[in-house]
């Protein structure tokens, strides 16, 4: 039988459980941010936030009350999610949508210093080909409409033959 201590004690346990599920949810809004796409990636993303929260009340029902599920261990995890979100979760999601703003702003500078080589050797050596190419491309064109004129030619001297042999036949 388990005592009222231990019970109060399960209790703020998982108090501090549905504390950390508002914190994973802050910091899932934070990363999802205000888009509203029905894309792969949300859905992957929302898949691992319901995996995050199951992971977080799993370690903490059983690591601290066996994987004894009571009634106060649900309502535990509901306070302690209300009360992160009524009084401390406006600041965490303000504080965490800056930070992911400034991890953004970094990647980006990042990625363009990375790329930068990529864009030099696009200008040096990718466009003269284009440029090559395109000039070939042209060439090639002419060459194509000079072949053609034999043939068309040919069909000229058919039509004006057939005139000339029906008239020669009369």
């Amino acid at each position: 039988m388990e005592t009222v201590q231990f019970q109060i004690f399960m209790f703020s346990i998982t108090l501090y459980g549905g504390l950390l599920i508002g914190l994973l949810y802050d910091v899932y809004r934070a990363i999802k941010g205000n888009r509203r796409t029905k894309t792969l990636i949300t859905s992957l993303w929302d898949i691992l936030f319901l995996l995050g929260i199951f992971l977080v009340v799993v370690y903490i029902v059983f690591s601290s009350n066996y994987g004894d599920l009571r009634v106060y261990v649900f309502i535990g995890f509901i306070v302690g999610f209300f009360l992160y979100v009524k009084i401390i979760g406006r600041i965490f999601e303000y504080i965490l949508v800056k930070i992911f703003e400034f991890l953004y702003k970094i990647a980006i500078k990042f990625m363009r210093y990375i790329l930068y080589p990529l864009k030099i050797f696009k200008k040096t050596l990718i466009k003269p080909i284009i440029i090559i190419r395109s000039f070939f491309k042209a060439k090639a064109l002419k060459l194509k409409k000079v072949m053609l004129i034999p043939k068309k030619a040919l069909k000229v001297f058919e039509k004006y033959y057939k005139l000339i042999s029906k008239r020669d036949k009369c």
